[in-house]
């Protein structure tokens, strides 16, 4: 009796198929192994570098931080100061305009023309006035966004900055601290600078 040749199993073309996709890396794979490890391979090239030159790359970039919001508070009180004088002069001369202008009114026909001028110039200086209010808005603001960086900022870090700077200015961001922050800041100040502080805070 002849034996039967065992009939082959077909095997389906999706399996094939998907046997190919599974070899086939798909593309977040190669983006890990193209990209992402060669950049963390370069960090940590360049932070053994560092290191071994003796770089600490983290103080430095603290210590650019702290600078950058020195700068930041020093422009920033210099052009208040500019402004609040700019403003007191602009006050000056728009009294000294309105006294000319009710002076004028009270002249002859003849003076109408003049009194128009001067009306102008009052209207040009109300507007330069706005605007250096304007002005000093935005710099209350910028002042209060720093207050905000301080407030963030560790204790241990704020306090050799703002014991570093003029009375006058430490003053000012003192006072506008929330009192933990400002309880927590003077708290890692020298004893003698924490005195110091807390006495001109009585005062003001």
């Amino acid at each position: 009796m002849a034996k039967q040749k065992p009939k082959k199993r077909s095997v389906p073309q999706q399996s094939n198929e998907r046997t190919i996709e599974e070899k086939n890396p798909g593309f977040f794979q190669k983006l890990f192994f193209w990209v992402i490890i060669p950049l963390l391979f370069v960090s940590a090239v360049l932070l053994i570098v560092a290191e071994v030159s003796g770089i600490n790359v983290f103080e430095k970039a603290k210590n650019m931080t702290i600078s950058s919001s020195q700068d930041k508070e020093e422009n920033l009180t210099k052009r208040n100061s500019q402004n609040e004088k700019q403003i007191a002069d602009l006050k000056a001369q728009l009294q000294e305009k309105e006294a000319e202008i009710a002076k004028m009114q009270g002249e002859i026909e003849d003076a109408n023309s003049t009194t128009s001028k001067m009306s102008i110039e009052k209207h040009r200086l109300e507007v330069q006035l706005k605007k250096a209010e304007n002005n000093k808005n935005e710099i209350t603001k910028e002042f209060g966004d720093i207050v905000t960086t301080y407030e963030k900022m560790a204790p241990k870090s704020a306090a050799p900055v703002i014991t570093n700077m003029k009375d006058k200015d430490a003053l000012k961001i003192l006072t506008n601290l929330k009192p933990d922050t400002l309880a927590a800041i003077l708290e890692k100040m020298p004893a003698d600078k924490a005195a110091h502080y807390t006495s001109l805070l009585s005062k003001n």
